[in-house]
């Protein structure tokens, strides 16, 4: 029978090529949600806390170049990379500029929270393109499984269950799979675009708080 065999190889066979697009598209999407979730580490709300006060201490204490170096130096270990935090790229935006009026510095800011953002958002656009087109691909797939279960019935004289079973088979593979990559992609993108208008705020906040401290 089509069902009793559900081993990895035995769902690739009766899936066909579909389901092979289905599970690079998979490879894919994990991969870019890894990538991020390194960096993503870096932003945690806590270590934004910790980043922030030693910054905002060192600047009260007139220590305007110890907080650059700070910035420059500061990595989070994650596994086996050590992953900066973005938003010290602001702070050192910041500071390089602290002798310019106090409108101009807020633009600069801006600028730079604005270039983070940016970064923060790389490769996400794949996530939610592969979140758009696997429910389609498997859609693909479904019609194709349908299309052959037709074709055995219109070969065999003899029309049975065991007649369309494999083209049946194929489509409800083809169906599952668009369905489960579909999910997880569109699960991983709207996690991390959450993830990043809240830091948007947290970002525009902590300059705020850091070029008051610069200009007092």
């Amino acid at each position: 029978m089509f069902f009793e065999n559900m081993s990895v190889l035995s769902l690739l066979d009766k899936g066909g090529i579909v389901v092979i697009i289905l599970i690079l598209c998979s490879i894919l999407s994990l991969a870019v949600f890894l990538e991020r979730l390194k960096t993503f580490y870096g932003v945690r709300m806590k270590l934004i806390e910790e980043v922030k006060t030693k910054v905002r201490n060192m600047v009260m204490s007139g220590k305007i170049s110890e907080a650059i170096t700070f910035c420059d130096n500061f990595r989070v270990k994650f596994l086996f990379f050590k992953v900066p935090c973005p938003l010290n790229n602001v702070f050192k935006t910041i500071l390089f500029s602290h002798k310019k009026d106090k409108g101009e510095l807020s633009e600069i800011a801006m600028r730079a929270v604005d270039k983070e953002m940016v970064g923060l958002e790389r490769y996400l656009g794949i996530l939610g393109t592969i979140g758009n087109i696997a429910l389609y691909i498997g859609l693909v797939g479904t019609v194709i499984g349908i299309m052959h279960a037709f074709k055995s019935m219109s070969i065999e004289s003899a029309v049975g269950p065991s007649v369309v079973a494999g083209g049946i088979a194929e489509a409800l593979i083809n169906t599952i799979a668009g369905l489960i990559v579909a999910i997880t992609s569109v699960i991983f993108y709207n996690g991390f675009t959450r993830q990043i208008k809240k830091l948007l705020v947290t970002f525009e906040d902590s300059a705020a708080e850091i070029i008051e401290i610069v200009k007092k």
